[in-house]
């Protein structure tokens, strides 16, 4: 029975009634209700007043449309419309959001990727209300989408009982454009060119976008093709120095009066993170309006992603030896000052590992197609939205690994400028002969996904004033996945093969080096294959591979591995799901006055689940060393019910106060539930002893309690201040902890495993402005700003298990502090904007048993420039640079006296042209 304490909540439709469209954004209040009846689930019509342009001119009004969403929306709720996105110096709609208040995204490879609402990363995606997914995953990344693409991008902080369920931190919706959002014929597009300072690459970005409507004799019909396409050539620079740890005790440290009781890296290195990256997409849409109270629509999508990998690696352990033996002696140790680590220090490694290069590609393709209609009769509307996706993943990765042909001695020197800065010798690393072929590692994975999902949805205005809008819905999703994964490796450091032997390797060179602007590490280069010859000739190389396994005197089963062109997929590393989710909700609006008017949202979504999983276990034969494959399968079901309540009290016009409750869920993901089970089998003491490793098919998902509270002042169209609190108590939390399991007929056996083992919480606050300052004279009126400001505080509790404490912990990922400001200006042709964002330092994740394995992410700061120039109505001349003050990523362990790595990130600058006509 659904309690008073399960209605205290937030959230509702008109948002997306109002963000239906670019124009539909700009609709006045008043105004909404006619399309309120559109749950925020549901794809936006089309049928509603179009606008000329494709990307919504003007600072001022994009800042007014977004803010309207805001203000008029019982949901709270954050959103970006077509300018946003259009003049930032955005690639893609994660970077466009990092502005948002209470985001927070992680960057890598010269873009951002993962996307953090309020510090949670469980975040549901959906485009035009639809559920969207990658292969066999949850979500879909939100870096997919290039930003020349959309029309819109919700952020909602707190859903409703008509949203989608999927996420304990929020839903992200994407909003793509229909041919009833213009008047008629459009022809629009921009091109830009973008120089990467870090690869020193000119790469293309672009759009081309065509729509038209025609009145006939069944009606209006319209019809909308939008292309885009996005390369960019990355590189990475990162030096690192390892995990710390005590000093091992059979290592000699020289000179003996230093002592032992410090602590210094496991390893160092230099790490080249390289590649070429595409995201091809193009989105169609038909719209068809045979009487004024009836739309009927189509839908396409489709994205990909591509990426060639040519990373290159130089790892070297100092704290042991890879032939085996006592780790190298240490010479001419010195201290830190505080007499905690060695400051600097020489080092004799002998014939030890030599640069690695990493090759191979990345390839997705996701597929959606959807058909709907909307009907208005008398006081209901009714929408109905039937969609198809598909989407495949296909990875391949290889590394080249190398072994030095002489004797390698370095010197040393940690925390160098937050890092190592090492300097070899005893090694020529221009020259292909310095290296043996040491080894070779292959690897390949696919994942597939398809879903049929459908929802039909009823508004109906009701007349009372006390319960104005009723709302109704019911959807169905019937979800398959699978992956399947297998790998290799074929060791040759024994055969003493120069490298040159390899079939394509003479063909690499030197590789570029990259530290652009960091002068501290000298050495940077050394001879390498090229990757993509490497990836391209892949066969060739495995002939090699496979003479020499012949001629190190492998055994049969090693050789027999390099058979086949591309390495066996292992059953263990498969599975296989369907899910089938049925939800429906019923949601009323109400409103009353107590002196002032209050209104919101009361609502309940209730969801069942159900899994069915394949998988296959591998179980010893108990008295002998053979192990048997066993097929297994799983099913489960629960059931959820996800009540909110919100309040809206307007103390004037302009001021409100939101309050509300809302509860959450995320799914766990496919993998984790995978049944599969791998039992080892050895002895401890004489003994025979088992343990285990798998997924969790009982996993449940991950729940949260929500309260949220935001006071919001509107003082003009483009100007509000705003503070909002929030609280969210969550259970659940997923980590791979050993547990012991009952496992026949071995009995109670140690099994390491994903479990709903923690509980946590997070807290915060949220401040934010925007004004544009018209009151001041002549020219600076231009003049405009936005700031933000984000406060969390978060926590998980982790219970005790095996080899593992437990207790609080931050949560990963999470900043305490975070904040934007921008600088605006607009007057004329004119507009720039000038964006500085700021996020504090953040757990980054656990390594492996170590002294200081805790890894923490540094605060960072980034300057993005945008500037536009109109010639006239129909061509806009753009400048973009990103990353202006290419402050580089730092991380350490335990706090910043033990640095780890140094991650120098481009800066992009573009040039370009937006045109419509």
């Amino acid at each position: 029975m659904m309690t008073t304490a399960h209605l205290l909540a937030s959230s509702a439709a008109l948002a997306i009634a109002l963000a239906a469209s670019p124009a539909l954004a700009q609709t006045a209040a008043p105004q909404v209700d006619t399309t309120a009846a559109e749950p925020a689930n549901t794809p936006p019509s089309g049928d509603v007043a179009a606008t000329d342009d494709i990307v919504v001119t003007g600072i001022r009004q994009s800042l007014s449309s977004a803010q309207n969403i805001k203000a008029n929306s019982d949901a709270i709720v954050d959103a970006l419309v077509a300018e946003d996105i259009g003049k930032f110096p955005d690639n893609n709609a994660a970077e466009a959001i990092a502005r948002v208040t209470g985001v927070q995204v992680t960057r890598y490879a010269d873009e951002a990727g993962g996307v953090l609402i309020r510090g949670l990363p469980n975040v549901q995606t959906t485009v035009q209300g639809r559920e969207i997914f990658t292969a066999d995953g949850r979500s879909v990344s939100i870096a997919d989408f290039p930003a020349q693409a959309l029309s819109k991008v919700e952020v909602y902080k707190a859903t409703t009982a008509n949203n989608l369920e999927g996420g304990i931190a929020g839903l992200i919706d994407v909003g793509l454009r229909r041919p009833f959002d213009f008047k008629g014929f459009q022809l629009a597009g921009a091109a830009r060119g973008v120089y990467n300072t870090e690869s020193r690459k000119l790469d293309p970005i672009g759009s081309l976008l065509i729509t038209d409507r025609w009145q006939t004799g069944i009606g209006e019909i319209g019809a909308l093709v939008n292309v885009s396409f996005t390369q960019t050539r990355y590189l990475n620079s990162v030096r690192y120095q390892g995990f710390q740890d005590n000093v091992p005790a059979a290592q000699t440290i020289l000179p003996a009066s230093v002592g032992r009781n410090f602590t210094f890296p496991q390893d160092i290195g230099l790490f080249y993170g390289r590649g070429t990256r595409q995201r091809p997409s193009v989105n169609a849409s038909l719209q068809w309006q045979p009487t004024d109270n009836l739309m009927i629509y189509a839908d396409g999508l489709y994205q990909g992603y591509r990426n060639r990998n040519a990373n290159d690696f130089f790892g070297i352990p100092i704290q042991s030896n890879p032939n085996g033996g006592n780790p190298p002696t240490i010479r001419n140790a010195v201290l830190t000052p505080d007499g905690t680590t060695l400051q600097s220090f020489d080092i004799d490694l002998g014939l030890v590992n030599g640069p690695s290069k990493e090759f191979g590609t990345s390839r997705t393709d996701t597929y959606q197609g959807a058909l709907g209609a909307r009907w208005e009769t008398g006081n209901a509307v009714f929408t109905t939205d039937l969609a198809y996706t598909r989407s495949t993943v296909n990875n391949n990765w290889g590394q080249f690994q190398t072994q030095v042909a002489t004797p390698l001695s370095l010197s040393v020197k940690l925390n160098d400028q937050r890092s190592v800065n090492f300097t070899p010798s005893g090694v020529d690393f221009n020259n292909p002969d310095s290296f043996y072929m040491r080894g070779l590692i292959e690897n390949r994975g696919r994942g597939a996904g398809s879903q049929w999902q459908w929802q039909g949805n009823l508004a109906l205005d009701t007349g009372s004033s006390l319960f104005p809008k009723f709302y109704f819905g019911l959807r169905y999703g019937d979800r398959d996945a699978s992956s399947v994964f297998g790998d290799r490796y074929a060791a040759l450091a024994s055969l003493k093969d120069p490298i040159s032997k390899v079939p394509t390797v003479s063909q690499g060179g030197i590789i570029e080096a990259g530290f652009h602007g960091d002068d501290v590490q000298q050495f940077r280069s050394w001879f390498a294959p090229n990757a993509f010859l490497l990836n391209d000739r892949l066969n060739d190389v495995r002939g090699y591979i496979r003479d020499a396994l012949a001629r190190s005197g492998a055994d049969a089963a090693t050789q027999a591995a390099w058979a086949p062109e591309q390495p066996a997929l292992n059953p263990l590393n498969a599975f296989k799901a369907r899910e089938q989710v049925f939800s429906g909700y019923a949601q009323v609006n109400y409103a009353f006055d107590v002196g002032f008017p209050i209104d919101g949202v009361i609502g309940t979504r209730v969801v069942i689940t159900r899994n069915k999983l394949d998988g296959t276990n591998s179980l010893p034969i108990p008295g002998t060393n053979q192990t048997q494959f066993v097929p297994i399968a799983s099913s489960t079901q629960y059931v959820d019910i996800l009540p909110n309540i919100s309040a809206q009290l307007h103390f004037t016009d302009r001021l409100k106060l939101r309050l509300s409750r809302t509860e959450a869920l995320t799914r766990p993901g496919f993998n984790q539930i995978n049944p599969t089970l791998t039992i080892s089998q050895g002895t401890i003491g004489g003994n025979i002893s088992y343990t285990g490793n798998g997924g969790n098919p009982d996993l449940q998902p991950i729940r949260s309690n929500n309260y949220d509270a935001s006071l919001e002042y509107y003082f003009s169209k483009t100007g509000s201040v705003s503070v909002a609190g929030f609280y969210r108590e969550i259970t659940g939390f997923i980590n791979s902890l050993p547990q012991v399991v009952n496992v026949q007929p071995f009995g109670d056996i140690l099994v390491y495993r994903p479990s709903n083992s923690s509980t946590g919480t997070i807290k915060g606050i949220e401040a934010a402005a925007t004004t544009f300052f018209d009151f001041l004279p002549g020219a600076l009126r231009g003049l405009g700003a936005q700031a933000n400001f984000t406060y969390i505080d978060g926590e998980q509790v982790v219970p005790a298990a095996a080899n593992f404490a437990g207790g609080r912990q931050t949560l990963p990922g999470v900043s305490k502090y975070s904040f934007n400001v921008i600088g605006l200006y607009e007057l004329g042709p004119a507009s720039v904007r000038l964006a500085y964002n700021y996020r504090s330092a953040n757990l980054d994740g656990f390594g492996a048993p170590g002294v200081f394995t805790t890894v923490y992410s540094d605060a960072v700061g980034r300057l993005d420039l945008s500037a536009s120039y109109n010639l006239n109505s129909n061509i806009t001349l753009t400048v973009d640079a990103t990353n202006l003050l290419r402050t580089p990523y730092h991380s350490y362990v335990k706090d910043p006296r033990y640095p780890r790595d140094v991650r120098w990130e481009a800066s992009l600058l573009s040039a370009g042209v937006r045109f419509r006509f």
